[in-house]
């Protein structure tokens, strides 16, 4: 067992420190944050910090455990980001150890060692086994359970009940869309001794083993949801609203497309078209298994997922972690039964481990491209790009309102920086708070194509960089740029006149304007609100207001470069003093 789970460690450790953005950056960051702050400012169970969606900066799901085991090897001096990896990583070896003493517990060590490998020689292991997930502490959590309870069941140890108490409490709080299925194999387990089976309250115990983790997985539900209803920009991420996206629909339950993509990633990404015949051979031994129970309790671990909570499982691939221990344990013990079929010689027992090795190797090497871009492949520039501006045109205690990026916190997780998301279901109730609580800086993931005309909210506007905007009530408020616009420059007294009634087509073609010595005052005469205009390739467009301040630095040779895109313009072009702001 532990050279496997070494085998399995080393070949992942090269990418320990990768950025969080090869597979579903948006979850992976989601987690990270909040262990981050765990580790800047503290442990704070009941109250878990999520930065996106503007005050109280709370989005809590699962109890998070995770995050904070996480806090704690950044305590010990680990990068954020190789932390993250290394805690899901320690995750995912202890679910595998958890499944290996399970299933030598029920079946024999060869089923175990089968199940091992099942495992861990997956293409889905080998890239969502070291990432920044809760998905394998949910495992762990659960197998262990049902490994502690059929343990206790087996000797009646108390020290073992409690395990298996923590064990599932562990589970449940984490993810108990995971755990709560291997409560089947748990309770389906048949003791072997019968004397030992019969000492003891059996039926209080098992009660209270189910029930306090049930009765604190609701509570935590319950406070999640009400710190989550209690603000316009979150009450769509409580439990009640999400029933839809959690369950998906009836008609997704009938329709082959659907199974065939949930179907299609199971065999292509963990079990393989070997594997998929071991299943058949799993169910013979099923029947002829004295724990045939058990090992049913296994078949629904692994099948009901998906059929109760049929949409995550179609737009998520990720979420297949919680069915892999219960499809792993199934090949072990088709593994096992074949062993136990085979002629006790050593020529043929090397022969078949070496046919189980090379099949285990075919299925990683078949969907190679599954997993080996978190290997080969650079990360997501554009992500890192974004969160680059953002770090070079704010403070780090300037909060950013971000359109475009759904509610996903990668770019300000590596930008560390606190903000509100926009989302389409709430973008006006987050415009509002943006304005009301005096944000001033946006960022924009496409600015060609986003309308700039919800910023109409605040008088002024500046370009900061490509993507990023500062908005502001005031001149005074507003972040330092070299271009801006208001629909309101009465503080600003132009000078000597440069051009009047100049014409821009805003067909996307440059249109070259004097550039006064102290500054360019642009005033648009006609009305154009859906039109935006370009003074530079290196700060994103302005909407055109009734006028465009232009810093001296974007001119060459006492000339300035227009272009606009949307209706024609016709403005008037003056010297003014550009507003020199700290």
């Amino acid at each position: 067992m532990a050279v496997a789970l070494i085998a399995f460690a080393l070949a992942v450790v090269p990418t320990l420190d990768e950025p969080l953005l090869e597979s579903h950056g948006f979850r992976q960051t989601q987690t990270a944050y909040t262990a981050r702050i765990f580790h800047q400012d503290g442990i704070d169970l009941l109250h878990p910090k999520l930065p996106v969606l503007g005050e109280p900066f709370e989005a809590p799901f699962e109890f998070p455990l995770f995050q904070a085991a996480a806090s704690v090897v950044m305590d010990a001096g680990f990068d954020d980001d190789v932390a993250m990896r290394l805690t899901g990583l320690l995750c995912f070896l202890l679910t595998a150890g958890l499944l290996y003493g399970l299933v030598r517990h029920v079946a024999d060590r060869p089923s175990a060692i089968a199940a091992l490998v099942a495992f861990l020689a997956t293409p889905f292991a080998l890239l969502w086994g070291r990432t920044s997930m809760i998905e394998y502490l949910a495992t762990a959590g659960a197998v262990g359970f049902a490994w502690a309870t059929v343990a206790w069941r087996e000797n009646r140890r108390p020290a073992i009940a409690g395990l298996a108490l923590a064990a599932w409490l562990v589970g449940m709080l984490v993810k108990p869309t995971t755990a709560a299925f291997w409560l089947l194999p748990a309770l389906g387990y048949r003791p072997m001794n019968p004397r030992t089976a019969s000492r003891g309250p059996t039926a209080a115990v098992l009660a209270l083993l189910v029930l306090v983790p049930l009765v604190a997985t609701a509570l935590w539900t319950r406070h999640a949801d009400a710190i989550k209803a209690a603000s316009p920009l979150t009450d769509w991420l409580t439990s009640g609203e999400l029933e839809d996206w959690n369950f998906g629909s009836i008609s997704q339950r009938f329709d082959r497309g659907v199974w065939g993509v949930i179907g299609g990633r199971v065999v292509v990404h963990v079990l393989g078209f070997a594997g998929v015949a071991l299943l058949a051979v799993a169910l013979v031994a099923l029947v002829r298994s004295a724990q045939r129970l058990f090992w049913a309790g296994v078949v629904l671990a692994g099948a009901l997922p998906p059929l109760v909570f049929t949409n995550l499982y179609l737009v998520h691939d990720y979420y297949l972690a919680a069915v892999t221990p219960a499809l792993a344990a199934l090949l072990g013990l088709a593994a096992g039964f074949i062993w136990r079929l085979l002629p006790p010689k050593p020529t043929v027992r090397v022969l078949a481990a070496v046919a189980g090795l090379l099949l285990a190797a075919s299925t990683v090497g078949f969907d190679n491209a599954y997993w080996r871009h978190a290997w080969y492949d650079d990360p997501d520039r554009a992500t890192l790009a974004l969160a680059g501006q953002l770090d070079r045109v704010s403070g780090s205690d300037d909060r950013i309102g971000v359109f475009g990026l759904d509610w996903s916190p990668a770019v300000l997780y590596y930008a560390d920086r606190w903000g509100l998301m926009v989302v389409d279901r709430k973008e006006q109730e987050a415009l509002d708070a943006l304005r009301s609580e005096r944000y001033h800086h946006l960022l924009v993931r496409q600015p060609e194509e986003t309308d700039l005309r919800a910023f109409a909210r605040w008088p002024w506007i500046a370009a900061l960089s490509e993507n990023v905007y500062g908005v502001a009530e005031d001149l005074d408020e507003l972040p330092t740029s070299p271009l801006l616009a208001t629909d309101s420059a009465d503080g600003i007294a132009p000078g000597r006149a440069l051009r009047r009634g100049l014409h821009l087509p805003c067909d996307g073609r440059p249109t070259p304007i004097p550039s006064g010595p102290d500054g360019t005052l642009v005033r648009v005469s006609n009305d154009a609100p859906a039109t935006r205009v370009w003074a530079s390739d290196e700060v994103a467009p302005l909407p055109a207001r009734r006028a465009i301040l232009l810093a001296p630095e974007l001119a060459t040779g006492g000339t300035l470069t227009l272009r606009c895109s949307g209706p024609s313009l016709t403005v008037d072009v003056s010297e003014a003093v550009f507003p020199a702001r700290a």
